[in-house]
C-alpha cells in the first residue's frame, strides 16, 4: 500500500481552526470544495444539516447516520453520501472514527457539465443502494483516499489552472460513484421547464438573504407565482417555500458553527425579518434552538481533530 493510505498522526488541530493563505477562515459549506480528514474519540451524538453535498469516506471505527428516518451504518472502508440540506443526527458506535469529508455546493456542481448529467448521484442514497458502497477493498478505498487528497491540495494552495484541475477530480470521482452506484439516469436531455427550476434553485441557494417570494421569484423567471410553486414542487420534488427555509436554516447552522453573533444577528444573516419565525423554523428543522445547537457544536469541536494529511 502506497503512502497515499498509510495510518497518519495527529496535529491537534480543529476543522474550525484551518485558515486560507491570507488568513481568512476557511468555514465548510462556504467552498465550492471542502475536504477534512478527522478524528473523534469520543461516542458523541450531533444533529447537522448542511448546504453542501457531504461525502463520508470512513478508515476507521463506526458510526450511525440517521438520515430522513433510516439508519445508515458506516464502517472501515465504507463511503456513504449525504445530500444538501438533508438533516442528519450522527452517533458514534466505534471509536476512533477517522474518515475523510468531501463538501461540494450543488450551485458549484452544476456548472460542470459532465457532474450535472449525474447530479442525482449526490443525493442521500436509499438503503438498498448505498449498500454499494459499503466494504470497499483496500486497494478500491486508496483510490478515491488518492483523489481527495488531490483535490485538497489543489483547494488549499491553489496554483495556475487548479479550477480545471478540481473540476476533473469531480468529474473523475463522479464517474467511480456511477460506476459503483450503477446509476444509468446521467445524460438525459432535460425540458427547458426543467432547466428554468434548476436556475431558480441555484438562485435561492446563492440569494437566500434576499426577498425571496413566489410574487419576486415569478417577476425574475417570467412566471406567475402560483405557476412557478407548480413546476418547482414537479421538477424539483419539494415546495419551493419549504425549500427556500431549508436553505436559510441549513445557513444558520452554518453561521452559528463559524461566529459568535447574536441570534437575532444570525436570523438577519440567514434571511429572516421576523426573530420569532426564525426561531419556529429552526426548532422544527433542527429539533434543538439555535442557542443549543451553537453550545453542542462548540462541544463538537473539542473532540473532533484535524488528522494530518501532508
Amino acid at each position: 500500500m502506497d503512502r497515499l493510505y498509510e495510518q497518519m498522526e495527529y496535529d491537534g488541530i480543529r476543522p474550525s481552526e484551518a485558515y486560507a493563505p491570507d488568513g481568512s477562515f476557511i468555514a465548510l459549506n462556504e467552498q465550492n470544495v471542502y475536504i477534512t480528514h478527522t478524528s473523534n474519540s469520543d461516542f458523541e451524538i450531533i444533529n447537522q444539516r448542511h448546504t453542501s453535498v457531504e461525502i463520508l469516506f470512513c478508515e476507521e471505527g463506526e458510526a450511525d447516520y440517521k438520515i430522513d428516518k433510516e439508519v445508515y451504518s458506516v464502517g472501515k472502508n465504507d463511503i456513504l453520501i449525504i445530500g444538501a440540506m438533508d438533516f442528519h443526527f450522527r452517533k458514534i458506535t466505534k471509536v476512533p472514527f477517522n474518515r475523510y469529508g468531501l463538501t461540494m455546493l450543488p450551485a458549484y456542481m452544476r456548472t460542470i457539465p459532465a457532474v450535472n448529467d449525474y447530479i442525482d448521484i449526490y443525493k442521500t442514497q436509499d438503503l438498498e443502494h448505498s449498500m454499494l458502497l459499503k466494504g470497499l477493498s483496500d486497494r478500491e478505498f486508496a483510490e478515491y483516499v488518492h483523489i481527495l487528497r488531490h483535490l485538497r491540495e489543489e483547494t488549499r494552495n491553489p496554483k495556475k489552472d487548479s479550477a480545471e484541475i478540481v473540476a476533473a477530480y469531480i468529474h473523475i470521482l463522479t464517474l467511480m460513484l456511477k460506476r459503483k452506484l450503477s446509476f444509468k439516469n446521467g445524460g438525459n436531455v432535460h425540458s427547458p421547464i426543467h432547466e428554468t427550476m434548476m436556475q431558480v434553485k441555484n438562485y435561492i441557494d446563492i440569494n437566500y438573504k434576499e426577498d425571496l417570494s413566489l410574487e419576486r421569484l415569478g417577476e425574475m423567471f417570467y412566471f406567475q407565482p402560483g405557476t412557478i410553486s407548480k413546476y418547482f414542487k414537479l421538477e424539483c420534488g419539494t415546495n419551493i417555500k419549504k425549500y427556500i427555509n431549508t436553505v436559510r436554516i441549513s445557513n444558520a447552522a452554518r453561521i452559528l458553527e463559524k461566529s459568535s453573533i447574536s441570534i437575532e444577528a444570525v436570523a438577519v444573516e440567514a434571511g429572516y425579518t421576523n426573530v420569532n419565525t426564525f426561531l419556529r423554523q429552526f426548532n422544527e428543522m433542527m429539533e434543538i434552538s439555535p442557542l443549543q445547537y451553537r453550545k453542542k457544536y462548540m462541544a463538537h469541536l473539542k473532540n473532533c481533530h484535524m488528522i494530518n494529511s501532508n
